[in-house]
């Protein structure tokens, strides 16, 4: 036995309350979860240490049941996958409809496995479902775990009897690795953007493997999908999201919205957002327009991929040409890095890591008071502000007081009298210093009045830094 964190995998066929169940062991609505067959397509992984003792939960989608989804073989496989992965299997039934004929298949390929079995009947909240369910025993199986994952009946016994199978197939994680599960060094990324531009086929080139669905079909990637990468020695997150569409086009309540919502769930935690765009449409829409602004918003880092560039025709102005359009489509994130890909060919798809490393590394830098004096001191002499009614406008103090984005404070005496262009003067001037790539850099100007009250400016930025201004 090696010392490492165990896995477990939930496998049922379709619409058995398999995601109710990885979220009831989550202890957080993770998966999205609906009543009817198929929303679960991916691999859905989450880390559950909630217990006092951590393992990997995986969330599946149903692995018989949808033979006339254009995608179940696609979803079949991520199943097996997860099998493989697992050192333990809960193998989900439906309570209340009983014994369906499809269990069967299920139960077969989870024994062909080899892998330790938890069987369990779900929606039992009633005493008389739970004795109907009986006839499951009729599948072969035996210690059937009968509880409610949507009510929460039974959890408290099946978390136990997954640690005792635990402890039979895997050495307990010692405290010490227990502490370091959630690296600080770890960078979230984000993949953002409109349906089909290639996001989900973009994760599975940069992990080397089919991690999650492909197709051609708009909307195949349903909920948020973490993926965990370490390369170089630097440890990634991935999130493959929803595609988002407008608003107006999105059902109110539907499977749609609440992938939506979940996409600008992860966007608002990531450190690093990867905005995807399609070379074939040779333009920059509203809706990618209001995408990138919401990155540029919650001020996380910015990284454009313009995917399927095997598919354009090129010559020597081609790469230029698609740069102007992304930056005039884009003006408020001229700051943001662009790379062209192709997802099908691989080429490129590795520098996507590089480039996202860099702008975690600018969310690194502090710059230290002295040095931000120094510079801006004489960007204000090389350029001065244009004189408010027969006095200078001159720069007293400024300080950094946040790294995402890199967030500056200069104190002055007359801050409503410095416009946008004499702002975007001083940004450039900080970025040919610190080029914070794939970030914006934020300016706010304070009114300082008198030398008097320089005194105080180290309380005030205290308070200014306690209001996380």
């Amino acid at each position: 036995m090696t010392e490492k964190i165990p896995t477990v995998a939930i496998i049922g066929r379709t619409n058995v309350g398999k995601s109710s169940l990885f979220n009831a062991l989550v202890g957080k609505k993770v998966s999205i979860v609906e009543n009817f067959p198929g929303v679960t397509r991916d691999r859905n992984y989450s880390l559950v240490s909630r217990f006092g003792f951590p393992f990997t939960l995986i969330d599946t989608g149903g692995m018989v049941g949808e033979d006339e989804n254009p995608l179940h073989a696609a979803v079949r496989a991520q199943c097996e996958v997860a099998i493989q992965e697992a050192d333990l299997i809960l193998c989900v039934f439906d309570g209340i409809h009983g014994v369906h004929p499809l269990d069967a298949e299920v139960v077969d390929s989870v024994r062909r496995s080899g892998k330790k079995v938890i069987w369990v009947a779900n929606k039992c909240e009633q005493p008389t479902t739970q004795a109907a369910s009986a006839e499951f025993y009729s599948l072969g199986v035996e210690d059937l775990q009968f509880i409610s994952a949507a009510h929460k009946h039974g959890i408290k016994d099946l978390v136990e009897a997954i640690r005792v199978a635990l402890d039979a197939v895997v050495a307990p994680v010692p405290v010490a690795l227990r502490t370091t599960l959630e690296d600080e060094n770890t960078i979230k990324v984000a993949l953002i953007g409109k349906p089909n531009v290639g996001k989900s086929s973009i994760l599975n080139r940069i992990v080397g493997e089919d991690r999650v669905v492909t197709s051609d079909i708009p909307g195949t990637t349903r909920d948020s999908i973490d993926v965990l990468l370490t390369r170089d020695g630097q440890r990634y997150e991935f999130v493959d999201t929803a595609g988002l569409r407008k608003k107006g086009k999105v059902a109110d309540e539907s499977i749609e919205e609440s992938g939506n919502i979940r996409t600008l769930r992860t966007l608002a935690k990531c450190d690093v957002a990867v905005l995807v765009l399609d070379a074939t449409i040779e333009a920059i829409t509203e809706q990618d327009t209001k995408i990138a602004g919401l990155v540029h918003e919650r001020g996380r880092g910015l990284v454009i991929v313009v995917n399927k560039w095997d598919a354009v025709e090129k010559d020597h102005r081609t790469v230029h040409d698609f740069t102007e359009m992304v930056r005039g489509g884009l003006k408020f994130a001229q700051y943001a890095p662009i790379l062209f890909v192709s997802a099908l060919s691989g080429r490129r798809c590795p520098s996507i890591l590089e480039t996202v490393k860099e702008v975690f590394a600018g969310t690194k830098i502090r710059v230290q008071t002295s040095d931000l004096n120094r510079i801006l001191g004489r960007a204000f002499s090389t350029k001065p502000p244009p004189v408010y009614h027969g006095e200078p406008i001159k720069l007293y103090f400024a300080t950094q007081i946040g790294t995402t984005p890199p967030s500056f404070v200069l104190f002055v005496n007359h801050p409503k009298r410095l416009n946008f262009s004499y702002e975007r003067y001083l940004k450039n001037v900080l970025r040919q210093h610190y080029p914070f790539p794939g970030l914006d850099v934020k300016i706010i100007f304070k009114k300082r009045t008198s030398k008097e009250d320089r005194k105080d400016s180290t309380k005030e930025e205290n308070s200014l830094m306690d209001e996380g201004i």
